[in-house]
């Protein structure tokens, strides 16, 4: 992890992010601040008063939105996520914030890294003690080593680089376990972001010579930055340290190596391990870091490797004033955000079988920030813990809306169809022709005559070949007057009100020609032989 955040770093590179909201983390503090992002304590929040104290990695404001950047965060998220070791800080979440752009989750540490503990040791005048520095770069060789065996989803070989291996990324924990953090310059053949020609990556002081010379880098380069590190702790000074970074690379390509003995005698059992893993020439070293932990391991001899309660109490020992400091500000911005005591909080009832959409929690004191309906506190011991709440989804209902959607989404589409269509063209009717009448003399007219009413549904249309009715042959004898009866004069009257109906009718085309009606037979009464 980065330096410590100092009041003057924390104005400059830094805005003011206690309260602010990312996802679904709140801001607490600053921790630590470097030249690429910034770490901040935040909390993660739960229902019922529960949180969890976690580490969030920003990208300093000019850097937000950078490529090449972003490109460098997101692969060290995606890399220190796929390592699961005990020994490698986790990686929790990646997300982004309109404003803040991409941020980084981790789990809190509390404690320091190792080059704080160097310091303050070297400000007291004492060393480090061995079993100490054998503990906490055996833990340090150990989460390498899971580093360097991270396969892919098939199993293979990512061939995984850390390059920054440094005493600021080695974090020492009050729970006495030691952790690498920091795989943001790692190299890895599924990383996003490439390496441009003459381009470090990396502290210059802990590199290895191919690293700083050609920029060749393989898993050994990690190794020679480990034996650094195992020689400025176990004899409390510094290696490749010059007054530029010029003379720094001078050192570092061609000083002789003292051996640790030759400062301390008592490290004599160390000289062949540290030596060996120092080799310029990288056939000569540790060929993994499993070896190097082994024989590490069997340098301790005598002297041992610290358990991790008493890395633990060397940790509080050597940081009480810091931890004591970053505590008090973790509490300062609770009370200032707000808490909520979990025994304040009701039960919340386990779900039935339908869910509801959120669930209220009483509570005495807010804590201004809600997560899905929840609010969020500490508990009194201190002690971080989260419980996700995030709304679940209804599949029942997604699907009742799917299924709505599609229903109106389709009769839309026929209206659409039945508004845009063209119309249908009209069939032509064929009419019959006019029936001319001709006129009739006045006593004709005066004569009402008797019409049945016939339905024009059961009278079929004569084919054209139809015969019609046989003409009556002349006769030479001329016609008799013929004799009609006598009507009733409600009769006549009745008719004579129907012959405007029946000429109307008859005026009106008919859709289908009226049935040829046989010529009327005359009938003479009086001379029946005639008939």
């Amino acid at each position: 992890m980065n330096a410590p955040a100092s009041a003057a770093d924390g104005d400059r590179m830094s805005r003011p992010m206690a309260g602010r909201q990312l996802g679904r983390y709140e801001i607490l503090t600053q921790l630590a601040s470097g030249g690429m992002a910034s770490v901040y304590i935040a909390r993660a929040q739960g229902v019922a008063g529960f949180e969890r104290l976690v580490a969030i990695k920003v990208l300093h404001p000019h850097l937000a939105y950078e490529e090449e950047f972003i490109s460098m965060f997101l692969d060290e998220a995606r890399l220190a996520a796929r390592i699961r070791h005990m020994n490698v800080v986790p990686t929790l979440d990646v997300s982004d914030s309109p404003g803040d752009g991409y941020f980084l989750v981790m789990e809190y540490i509390e404690g320091d890294h190792l080059g704080a503990l160097l310091g303050r040791a070297a400000k007291n005048g004492d060393r480090l003690p061995r079993p100490f520095v054998c503990r906490v770069l055996i833990d340090t060789l150990q989460g390498l080593a899971a580093a360097h065996h991270l396969t892919d989803e098939h199993g293979a070989a990512l061939k995984l680089v850390h390059r920054d291996v440094s005493p600021h990324n080695i974090l020492v924990g009050t729970d006495g376990i030691a952790r690498l953090t920091d795989f943001g310059v790692a190299k890895a053949d599924v990383r996003m972001a490439s390496t441009r020609a003459g381009q470090f990556k990396g502290k210059l002081s802990y590199m290895a010579p191919e690293q700083a010379s050609s920029s060749e880098t393989d898993q050994r380069s990690d190794l020679f930055s480990v034996g650094i590190i195992l020689w400025e702790s176990l004899t409390g000074r510094r290696l490749f340290k010059g007054e530029s970074n010029a003379a720094t690379l001078n050192k570092l390509l061609n000083d002789t190596v003292a051996k640790p003995s030759d400062l301390w005698p008592d490290l004599e059992p160390f000289d062949e391990v540290v030596m060996k893993a120092l080799c310029r020439n990288p056939e000569g070293r540790f060929q993994s870091a499993d070896e190097f932990g082994d024989a590490l391991d069997s340098a301790a001899g005598r002297s041992g490797v610290a358990k991790t309660r008493d890395v633990a109490e060397v940790v509080r020992s050597l940081d009480a004033d810091k931890l004591q400091d970053e505590r008090q500000r973790v509490r300062n911005s609770i009370e200032m955000l707000g808490r909520a005591e979990i025994a304040a909080s009701t039960v919340p009832m386990p779900r039935e079988g339908v869910e509801p959409r959120s669930q209220a929690y009483a509570g005495s004191r807010g804590t201004g920030s809600y997560v899905h309906g929840s609010v969020s506190g500490v508990l009194s011991d201190g002690t971080p813990v989260v419980v996700r709440t995030g709304a679940p989804d209804s599949n029942a209902l997604k699907w009742f809306v799917m299924v709505l959607a599609v229903a109106v989404f389709l009769y839309a589409g026929f209206l659409v169809w039945q508004l845009l269509r063209p119309p249908a063209p009209e069939q032509p009717v064929e009419r019959s022709p006019a029936v001319e009448v001709e006129p009739s003399s006045p006593a004709a007219l005066a004569t009402p005559t008797v019409v049945e009413a016939v339905d024009p549904e059961s009278v079929e249309a004569p084919p054209d070949e139809a015969k019609k009715a046989p003409e009556r042959k002349s006769s030479s004898v001329s016609p008799r007057p013929r004799r009609r009866r006598a009507r009733p004069k409600a009769q006549q009257a009745s008719e004579s009100t129907q012959e405007p109906v029946k000429a109307a009718k008859m005026a009106t085309p008919s859709l289908r020609e009226p049935a040829p009606t046989a010529d009327p037979v005359d009938i003479d009464i009086q001379n029946p032989y005639r008939n």
